[in-house]
Parts: structure tokens; C-alpha cells; sequence
């Protein structure tokens, strides 16, 4: 009986060290082959590729076995975004119109003309005597010129000339004015104007008849308001005259002024401005007399 016993036992330990054997290799091979999988994949990088391992370790009596389970996340390659380049940024540019400024070109004034005085003189009688200034306005070949009479020009004449006229001359090296003086039973005047004038590249003659300067005979014209003569195309700009013909002996300077109606109507504003104030003064001297007088009886009914 403990012979069989012992046989038994024997037995079962043989079998137990074969099966042992025949099990630890296979289950070594098995877990170095897992181990070096897990090594292989966790050492290797993918570029762009992002690996997460995740260990699970199950815990077993003996025999162990360690099983370990890879879980790869294979994450879409990141692709890194380009710099956005921006629009091209059209700008429109529009054309800019400036408008030139108007410059509106005044014409320059023309020259003023300086008084001069001139007489014609006969023996002891001065016959003519003229204190002028005038300047002449000439239209031709499309052009504006001006001659100024001079101061400094020259006077002649004639004081017993034919037709009971009197003649003054004002010469200059580039015109000549001639006045014709005559008179009736009363007046004095001036019967004509010839004007003769030599430019660079022209020259000419022009007459007026008109009667001008009129004043009685002893008497002298004067006027200082500005009064344009007609001589064709030569307009004679008087801007003061005082002018007397016909002289007697004794005479040393002008006779009473006569005044041209320009100028009278200027001094016509003096009197007519008085005459308002004086009227004035007497419409509020009136208003004053009745408001006093409304006031005084005010007074007196009051104290009744």
C-alpha cells in the first residue's frame, strides 16, 4: 500500500515538472515577443503622428501573465496653417481736377494828367489866360494810348485874330492843341478844339465845333468836376479848367468865377441839408410845447 502511495506521488511530481517545461517556454516567448512589440512601438515617432500608449497590467497568481494592450491614436496630421496673405489693397485713384483760380486781370490805370497854366499876351494886355488839365484818350488800331498836356508845354496865340476871335496854341513835341475863342453880345466861349498828335506808328488830326466854357464877357469858367469832350476817336478828359478870353487892359489876373452846373449841383447839398435841420429843430420844439401844455392842465385838474 505505501509502496503504491509513493509511486503515486513520484508520479504526479514528474508530470508536474514535464507539463512545467513544456508550459514557461512558450509563456517566456510570449511575453518577450509582447514586450518587444510594446518597445518597438513606443520608439518609434511618425512625424506629424501623435502615439499614445496606454499600459494595462493584469496581475495573476502564479503562473503570471502580463498582457499588455496598445491602444494607438493615430491623430490626423496637423497641418500648420499658412500665413494668409492678405488682399492686394486696391486703391482707386481718382484723377484730381483742380480748379485754376479766376484771376480777373484789372486794367492798369491810366496816368493822371498835372495842371499847367498858359496865356497869350499882346503888348500890355493879356488876352488869354487858361489854367488846365487834360488828358487825352486815343483809340486806334485796337489799342489804347493816353497823351498828358504837360505843364511844360508850350503856349503862342493870337489876341486880335480874324472874325473877332482870339487863338491859343499849347505845343508839345508830340501834340498840338489849338483853341479858337469868339463872343457874342453877352458870352464868351470857345468856338472850336483841333488836336493834332504824332505816335510811334501813327498820327492824326481831330476837331470839335461845339461851343464850350461859355461865360459872360469880364467873367472866367471854372469847373472842377470831370467833363469829356467828343473829338472822334480822341476823347479830351478835362479834369479842371479855369479858362478866360477876351482880357481888357488893366486886368491882372482871372475875372469872377462862373461855375460849371457839375459843381453847383455839389454845393446845392449844403443848403438843402440846413433846410431839413431847421425843419426838424421846429417839429420837436412843437412836440415839446404840447406835451408841457397836456401836462400843465393835467396838473391843475388834479389839485381842484
Amino acid at each position: 500500500m505505501k509502496v503504491t502511495l509513493s509511486f503515486i506521488f513520484f508520479a504526479v511530481l514528474f508530470v508536474a515538472g514535464f507539463c512545467d517545461e513544456v508550459t514557461n517556454p512558450t509563456t517566456t516567448d510570449s511575453t518577450t515577443q509582447s514586450s518587444t512589440e510594446s518597445t518597438s512601438v513606443a520608439s518609434t515617432t511618425i512625424s506629424s503622428t501623435t502615439t499614445t500608449t496606454v499600459s494595462s497590467t493584469t496581475t495573476t497568481e502564479s503562473p503570471t501573465t502580463t498582457s499588455t494592450a496598445i491602444v494607438t491614436s493615430t491623430a490626423a496630421p496637423t497641418t500648420t496653417p499658412s500665413p494668409t496673405t492678405p488682399a492686394p489693397t486696391t486703391t482707386s485713384t481718382m484723377a484730381s481736377t483742380t480748379q485754376e483760380p479766376v484771376t480777373s486781370t484789372k486794367a492798369p490805370e491810366p496816368p493822371a494828367p498835372v495842371t499847367g497854366s498858359w496865356n497869350v499876351t499882346e503888348g500890355n494886355v493879356t488876352c488869354i489866360r487858361a489854367d488846365l488839365q487834360i488828358r487825352f484818350k486815343i483809340d486806334v488800331n485796337g489799342r489804347t494810348d493816353y497823351i498828358l498836356l504837360s505843364p511844360n508845354a508850350t503856349s503862342s496865340g493870337e489876341c486880335n485874330a480874324t472874325g473877332n476871335t482870339q487863338l491859343l496854341e499849347i505845343e508839345d513835341s508830340e501834340y498840338t492843341i489849338s483853341m479858337v475863342f469868339g463872343k457874342d453880345s453877352t458870352n464868351a466861349f470857345c468856338k472850336n478844339v483841333t488836336f493834332r498828335y504824332t505816335l510811334p506808328d501813327t498820327s492824326g488830326m481831330v476837331y470839335n465845333d461845339t461851343h464850350l466854357f461859355p461865360v459872360k464877357v469880364g467873367n472866367s469858367y471854372l469847373c472842377s468836376s470831370t467833363n469829356n469832350v467828343d473829338l472822334g476817336n480822341v476823347t479830351m478828359e478835362v479834369f479842371h479848367v479855369r479858362i478866360q478870353a477876351f482880357g481888357s487892359v488893366g486886368n491882372k489876373g482871372f475875372g469872377t468865377a462862373e461855375e460849371c452846373d457839375a459843381d453847383n449841383k455839389v454845393s446845392d447839398i449844403v443848403p438843402i441839408a440846413v433846410g431839413i435841420a431847421l425843419l426838424a429843430l421846429v417839429v420837436i420844439v412843437l412836440i415839446a410845447y404840447f406835451v408841457g401844455r397836456r401836462r400843465s392842465r393835467q396838473k391843475g385838474y388834479q389839485s381842484v
